[in-house]
């Protein structure tokens, strides 16, 4: 079963010669998501937990941790572990590591790690005045500070109703992308036996208009699912697979 928000069924390619390209390149927007509704609600501390899916077979864990601070900034940790392998080799690998700072709904401090295969990246980021300020080993680059991580971690992104035009930032290389958030209203999500009222989201690049990202989030404002698309169709599938919450 294809999780759409139309219901329509995403095209997959099966050749094993883009397997670690593609895989590579959907792991570029890879999803957290904190509550966005009872924010006041948040505990001190707590750890959402996700499985990553691709072809109906789990090939990673993505996990995100969160702490308040006593003068109400986020501090949130990311880790994410893939392993994609064919037979009985292991094809890709990727382990990524990333920790943001946020004051209310600005992220003030960034900093990511990102190993596939052997190949590693860095990206680097900090508030300046106005404007945030993002380094890589590519050089640096300015953004709004408005822009948004593709951890999705940001507290006010998410909308109640229509569209929005938002500057994606890629936690893995540091590229821009100019992209588009538009609501699709409610969807029913049906997971392990259980009926989930959500409502869902789908994020499109606005340079061509492509479907990147498709989203599911209950009225808790936690995401229960998300679908990552790539360029030449391939789908990765994040799950809500359990969370923690300190006492």
């Amino acid at each position: 079963m294809e999780w759409r928000c139309d219901k329509a069924k995403g095209v997959v390619t099966t050749k094993l010669r883009k397997l670690v390209l593609t895989t590579a390149v959907a792991t570029a927007g890879m999803v957290t998501l904190h509550p966005a509704v009872a924010v006041d609600h948040v505990p001190a501390a707590s750890s959402l937990s996700y499985t990553i899916e691709r072809k109906h077979r789990e090939i990673g864990r993505h996990i995100v941790s969160y702490t308040i601070t006593p003068n109400g900034q986020r501090d949130v940790e990311i880790a994410t572990r893939i392993r994609v392998k064919f037979a009985f080799m292991t094809v890709f690998r990727m382990d990524h590591a990333g920790h943001e700072l946020w004051d209310r709904d600005r992220l003030v401090r960034m900093l990511t790690e990102t190993k596939k295969n052997s190949q590693k990246e860095e990206v680097d980021l900090r508030a300046v005045g106005d404007h945030v300020i993002v380094a890589t080993d590519k050089g640096t680059e300015t953004a709004p500070l408005d822009v948004v991580p593709s951890s999705f971690t940001k507290p006010d992104f998410w909308i109640d109703s229509g569209e929005k035009h938002f500057l994606l930032l890629d936690t893995l290389s540091g590229r821009l992308r100019p992209s588009k958030l538009v609501y699709e209203g409610r969807k029913t999500l049906e997971l392990d036996g259980q009926a989930y009222d959500t409502r869902c989201y789908r994020i499109f690049a606005t340079t061509d208009g492509r479907l990147s990202h498709e989203f599911w989030i209950d009225d808790a404002g936690y995401l229960i699912k998300a679908h990552l698309i790539t360029r030449d169709g391939e789908s990765l599938y994040y799950t809500f697979a359990g969370s923690e919450r300190a006492a």
